[in-house]
Formats: structure tokens, sequence, C-alpha cells
């Protein structure tokens, strides 16, 4: 269910390869990250020298809340219990497309401005490695 005017999705299980759910997702976004190491040494002419380091991955989202969610129940029971869950994050809401990781549940906000439309705050961490929308 891509919100209007929005074309990814973010979907949730509580297992690799259980039951994903989309997360009524009205933003979102999907960061990649990697450790430069410097290696310079004075033998390289005066140009610094790099490795690539070790990578991470981080998602967050906002969402309508609900209190009869699925997605949003998987996210919230995955925050209380510290334990990972699976999010697939995909940027053209194509199966197949996109990006599925192990993530914590870093941060689960859930905030009531005036007015009618209660909504949510959900940021992951990465918690392995990153592999293809398995769709």
């Amino acid at each position: 269910m891509a919100t209007a005017g929005y074309n990814f999705t973010i979907s949730v299980s509580a297992t690799s390869g259980g039951t994903y759910s989309e997360v009524p997702s009205t933003d979102g976004s999907f960061n990649r990250t990697r450790n430069i190491l410097d290696v310079t040494d004075t033998s390289n002419a005066g140009f610094q020298q790099r490795l690539a380091g070790l990578a991470d991955t981080a998602l967050s989202t906002e969402a309508n809340w609900s209190a009869s969610d699925t997605a949003l129940s998987v996210i919230e029971t995955a925050y209380e219990n510290g334990s990972t869950m699976y999010v697939k994050f995909l940027p053209d809401n194509v199966a197949g497309n996109g990006y599925k990781v192990p993530v914590l549940v870093e941060n689960f906000s859930i905030s009531s401005p005036v007015g009618d439309k209660i909504s949510v705050s959900v940021s992951f961490q990465g918690n392995g490695a990153v592999t293809a929308d398995d769709a």
C-alpha cells in the first residue's frame, strides 16, 4: 500500500522467512554507510591512502499509527524484547527490486499532536548483512 505521492514500501517480519506486513509509512529512508580507514604512510608521495572498513545500515520511517496495525505490533514487540527483526525496503514498491536487512529497533515514538492524526516514528539499526529482497 504505497501512500499517495510515495512509491516506496517498508515491510517488517519477526523472522527472515516469515510473513511480511507493510508499515503504513508516510516517509522513509534507507541509509548505507561504510567506515573509511586512513592507512597513509610516508611512502605514498604525499597522498592519503584509504581502505574500506565495516559497513552499516540504518532505516527510519514515519507512519500513521493504529493500535491494530500488524506491522507496528511486530516493530513494538521487537523493540520491547530487544530482538532482531527483518525489514524489506522497496524503493519503487516492486517486489524483488529492494533490500532485506536484519535490524534492531532503536526508537519507537508515538506522537499525538493537536488534531486527529496519531503518528509513529521508528528508527532501525542494521544487525547483519543487507541482501536483495527475495520477493
